[in-house]
């Protein structure tokens, strides 16, 4: 550098500054021009492995973990879904009318859970609202249950989840998940 005058020097320092500044600048602007992709492709990373299956005829929506569970398709009555685990996990929802039963919930709720306690089970957690209950529980054996029940506008909504006692961890929060998106009316 003893070789290049200073005038000349000071000119070239400026513009390597100024070079600078463009090389860090340049890829915060191509930052800023992509941010609504980035933020589209995080919160697809974020749901990555869940997908909503909608119930056209009775108009619900439910989400699963489509990694672990996979559809087995509607009946021909399109009430409903049936997702199967490898692990033997099982995941039904289903729809159905009750302008002709008028069953309460706590009816619904003793009816379809009868199936999942058989002989020896029981539930063991149970909440009853106005329009909505959840329960859990086990068959006395080798299997975990849980399932919520809507019924409103003389229809219901019915969920239900077995898995093996031993993947609870596993499932519980899943459940959580499920639970909160089963969203019967939209």
């Amino acid at each position: 550098m003893s070789d290049v005058p200073s005038s000349i020097y000071s000119t070239i320092g400026k513009n390597v500054v100024h070079f600078k500044q463009k090389a860090v600048l340049l890829p915060l602007y191509v930052l800023f021009l992509h941010m609504s992709d980035l933020a589209s492709a995080s919160s697809r990373q974020e749901n990555d492995g869940w997908e909503i299956y909608t119930n056209v005829r009775f108009q619900y929506q439910i989400c699963y973990p489509s990694r672990l569970l996979k559809p087995q398709g509607e009946p021909d009555n399109g009430d409903g879904q049936k997702f199967l685990a490898s692990d033997g996990s099982e995941l039904t929802v289903f729809g159905g009318y009750n302008d002709i039963l008028h069953w309460t919930l706590k009816y619904t709720l003793k009816t379809y859970s009868a199936d999942l306690v058989g002989q020896n089970g029981k539930i063991t957690y149970q909440v009853i609202k106005k329009d909505w209950a959840v329960f859990s529980g086990d068959d006395g054996e080798k299997t975990e249950f849980y399932g919520k029940i809507f019924i409103r506008n003389n229809q219901f909504y019915i969920f239900k989840l077995t898995y093996k006692k031993q993947y609870k961890n596993q499932y519980s929060n899943i459940v959580a998940i499920i639970s909160k998106c089963f969203t019967p009316g939209i």
